[in-house]
């Protein structure tokens, strides 16, 4: 029956060979069967009948019943697997206990290898995200559009509703609203169209221990970056936080800005020269020395 292959095939990726899998599943059904019974109900040749019965009670999996003739039966299912699971921590317990062991012997310092994963497509960057912000126990740092936004807003409540603080940076519309933590919005460009703002990006940072970097050619072709090394987390970080700054300056200081930069800002994001569009109206003034000392006196 379809449950019992299901069954079957749990038990071997739990380590039970076919025949033992097979045999289990077969006493589950034939309470008290014979080696000769097994046989017939199971496909087990009876010569292996004796063999993987004996491995089977060594696991905790099956119980002889009596000896004239030699009758068994299956150890209850949740019993068994409350056996195997306590079985497996004690020995990742112990395994833990050996790898630190072996870590404090060794003098020299460890150096371990950074693993970037690629992952492609929005489906599943928007999974890992998810997977993110679900395990986030204390921050969160989102630098997205809208779109993502709201694919992901349940998962950013249920995190908020953890305790968890989140800080969004939201480029275009979005309805994204937040309990505790803050939605910066990217006002700066919301009025302006340049050909290189149709590449999309979602960046992310959970903890400050996961990171995860994405972008959008012409925005809709995604592939991204996720990682735990520390100098990636710290660049992705950096890189909301700023544009966080940027934004906070231009919500006070957004028609002077225009003013010098141009619509969008569009001349200060050209590295390549020092152009700007023209002087301010009018600059903020900060009091030199003297004035300081004029008004301190």
């Amino acid at each position: 029956m379809e449950s019992g292959a299901d069954l079957i095939s749990a038990l071997a990726n739990l380590g039970f060979s076919q025949y033992e899998s097979r045999i289990y599943v077969g006493l589950l059904s034939n309470y008290g069967q014979t080696a000769y019974g097994l046989s017939k109900v199971t496909g087990v040749p009876q010569p292996k009948i004796y063999e993987a019965i004996r491995k089977l009670e060594a696991r905790g999996a099956a119980v002889m019943l009596g000896e004239s003739p030699q009758r068994f039966a299956a150890t209850p299912p949740d019993a068994l697997l409350d056996g195997l699971a306590l079985d497996y921590t004690k020995r990742v317990e112990a395994a833990e206990r050996a790898a630190a062991a072996a870590i404090i012997a060794t003098p020299e310092v460890h150096t371990w290898p950074e693993v970037l994963d690629s992952i492609s497509g929005r489906p599943a960057l928007l999974d890992h995200v998810r997977s993110l912000i679900a395990r986030a126990t204390s921050k969160v740092y989102i630098s997205a559009w809208g779109s993502e936004f709201e694919d992901l807003d349940a998962e950013i409540a249920r995190a908020e509703d953890r305790g968890v603080e989140v800080i969004a940076m939201a480029f275009g519309r979005t309805n994204l609203t937040l309990n505790q933590g803050q939605v910066f919005r990217h006002k700066s460009t919301s009025k302006a169209v340049y050909p290189h703002h149709q590449n999309r990006h979602l960046a992310v940072v959970a903890d400050g221990a996961h990171s995860l970097w994405a972008l959008a050619a012409g925005g809709s072709d995604w592939t991204g970056l996720a990682s735990s090394d520390q100098r990636l987390v710290g660049l992705i970080r950096s890189f909301i936080r700023h544009d966080i700054y940027v934004q906070k300056i231009y919500s006070e200081l957004g028609p002077e800005m225009e003013s010098i930069f141009g619509a969008g800002l569009e001349f200060l994001t050209d590295v390549s020269n020092n152009k700007v569009l023209g002087a301010p109206k009018q600059r903020l003034s900060t009091p030199g020395i003297e004035d300081t000392k004029r008004e301190v006196g």
